[in-house]
């Protein structure tokens, strides 16, 4: 088997975190039309992936752009 350097699994763990913003976004954006900047500065700004999938569940499912927002903020209020 190949060792894998801390490294390389740092750039693994980076590179799903990236691919559940971009999912997260894009459903978003699919769903909705245009994602406003506010969303998208604040899931940039996320790096668990378990939060990322919560979000992924919730864009999904959710109504509006607006309560997104609302469960955006109450992710931020709960650090």
């Amino acid at each position: 088997m190949r060792y894998v350097t801390s490294i390389e699994r740092l750039a693994k763990e980076e590179g799903i975190v990236e691919n559940a913003r971009e999912s997260v976004i894009a459903v978003i954006e699919t769903r909705f039309g245009e994602v406003p900047t506010s969303i998208v500065e604040v899931i940039n700004g996320i790096e668990e992936p378990s939060v990322l999938k919560t979000l992924l569940k919730r864009a999904i499912a959710i109504p509006s752009t607006a309560e997104f927002q609302q469960v955006l903020d109450s992710l931020n209020s709960g650090k």
